[in-house]
C-alpha cells in the first residue's frame, strides 16, 4: 500500500460497551494512518430498553466529551449511524452505555496512509 491509498476497513468489530462511569476504548488510529468512519453499528443485546454515548477523543463519560449523547436504543434493536467522521493517528474513539456488556458497537469506514 503506497501513500493517500485509501481502503475500505472494519475499523473495529463489535466492541461490548462499559457503564456510564468508565469509558471503553472502540478503536485507536494506527501510527501512520487516518480513519473515516462511514457507520457507526450499535446492537442492544438486552431485552430492556438501553442509551450510549460516543466521543471522539475524549477520556472522560461527560455531555461535553460526547458527539452522541445517551442516545436511546430500543430493546433487542439496532441502530446504524451513518457519519464521515474523520480520525487521525492516535485519535480514539470511545462509547459507554447505562449498563455493561449489553451494548456492542461496530465501525465501518476507510483507511488511508498518510506515512
Amino acid at each position: 500500500m503506497a501513500v493517500n491509498d485509501v481502503f475500505p476497513k472494519m475499523l473495529a468489530t463489535p466492541t461490548a460497551v462499559s457503564t456510564s462511569g468508565s469509558v471503553t476504548t472502540v478503536f485507536t488510529v494506527t501510527t501512520g494512518y487516518q480513519w473515516t468512519v462511514k457507520q457507526i453499528i450499535i446492537c442492544n443485546t438486552d431485552g430492556v430498553d438501553r442509551w450510549v454515548s460516543l466521543g471522539h477523543n475524549a477520556t472522560s463519560a461527560t455531555a461535553g466529551n460526547c458527539f452522541v449523547y445517551q442516545m436511546p436504543i430500543a430493546a433487542n434493536d439496532t441502530i446504524v449511524l451513518d457519519t464521515a467522521l474523520v480520525f487521525d493517528a492516535g485519535q480514539k474513539l470511545y462509547a459507554h452505555a447505562d449498563t455493561a456488556s449489553k451494548v456492542n458497537v461496530a465501525v465501518t469506514g476507510w483507511e488511508r496512509q498518510t506515512a
